[in-house]
């Protein structure tokens, strides 16, 4: 299968999403979420006579020639990613909204399979509570499949219809199992059972000041920071000795509201490791992040005897980032039940 076919289907896929997202009047993000709808369920939903018969011919038309195109999973990935971006480019997306690069999916889940392979893990139960356009999370499910090692049940939350519309079809094209659900995930969840989170966090404070009172991590006054209640309550939802893989502003220990999540975070989690992201990854020393690990309290759960800190070098460095596993692997012996 050649670029040339991945091309292809980029082209035919946001051919497919103009005319869709013209017929229904909407946003590209939401044509995005739809047009992937209708290829996984091969066929053109209509609503009250739209889109009208002739649109609906020259859709099925392209799903058609996307379907002959038979890209291999990790192609059809990539051609979808560049679909979001253009799409999330041409509506003008706020910048927490935005995609979550593939590299930071693949990171993540190299630290993931280090713990459970370990914790010689089969089957986990993963979530993100703030899945976005479903990016992370499905990089992190694609690289722990190609394993073969686990069986991965996956469930994701945002408060953003459109995203979570979006996740939920980019999943079902990738034929992978996905339960989405609508909510702010600083609420109540109705999900239990999970051993493990993942999440690219927005940063920013939340304005619904009466949510935060029930979390530790709440300022003591003014709004609090989304992504400390953010912490809190995933880490709260997940089984004891649950796992938390956090993408986190690089500045998060520093900030005016430091000393409330680090309260929490002695009294209720294990900080196990804090690893900047590649600098490479992002338009600004400002924009950095980096990736922070907390384990919940209970199980077999206890504090690593060296916290996993330093700055994981650029995935393009095949040597630098070969000895960057051997750390991780390292490391994830500390997890063994």
């Amino acid at each position: 299968m050649s670029e040339k076919d991945m091309q292809s289907y980029f082209d035919k896929l946001n051919e497919a999403n103009t005319l869709l997202g013209k017929s229904l009047k909407v946003g590209n993000v939401d044509a995005l979420a739809e047009t992937l709808t209708n290829i996984s369920d091969n066929k053109v939903y209509v609503e009250n006579d739209v889109p009208d018969k002739d649109t609906v011919a020259k859709l099925e038309a392209i799903y058609k020639d996307l379907k002959d195109l038979n890209l291999t999973p990790s192609q059809l990935k990539q051609a979808i990613t560049v679909a979001i971006i253009k799409a999330q480019k041409d509506d003008k997306t706020e910048v927490n909204k935005l995609m979550t690069p593939d590299a930071i999916g693949l990171i993540a889940s190299l630290i993931a399979y280090e713990v459970l392979n370990v914790q010689n893990k089969t089957s986990v139960n993963v979530v993100d509570p703030t899945v976005g356009t479903g990016n992370l999370l499905i990089e992190f499910i694609e690289q722990l499949n190609m394993t073969d090692k686990f069986k991965i049940n996956a469930a994701a939350l945002d408060n953003d219809d459109t995203l979570v519309a979006l996740a939920k079809s980019f999943s079902e094209v990738m034929n992978l199992n996905l339960d989405a659900y609508h909510q702010d995930s600083i609420a109540e969840w109705d999900i239990t059972d999970i051993d493990m989170a993942v999440a690219d966090l927005p940063v920013g404070y939340y304005p619904v000041d009466e949510n935060a009172l029930k979390f530790k991590t709440k300022a003591d006054k003014g709004h609090s920071y989304a992504h400390h209640l953010l912490i809190e309550q995933t880490m709260k939802n997940l089984n004891d000795g649950g796992i938390g893989i956090f993408i986190v502003p690089s500045q998060i220990f520093q900030t005016d509201q430091a000393k409330k999540l680090s309260e929490w975070m002695v009294s209720s989690v294990y900080l196990q490791a804090v690893l900047d992201l590649p600098a490479t990854l992002f338009a600004s020393k400002e924009a950095q992040k980096a990736i922070v690990v907390l384990q919940k309290h209970g199980g077999n759960a206890k504090q690593v005897g060296n916290v996993l800190m330093g700055t994981i070098p650029d995935t393009n460095n095949p040597k630098l980032f070969e000895g960057f596993k051997d750390q991780l692997q390292d490391w994830a012996k500390n997890f063994k039940g």
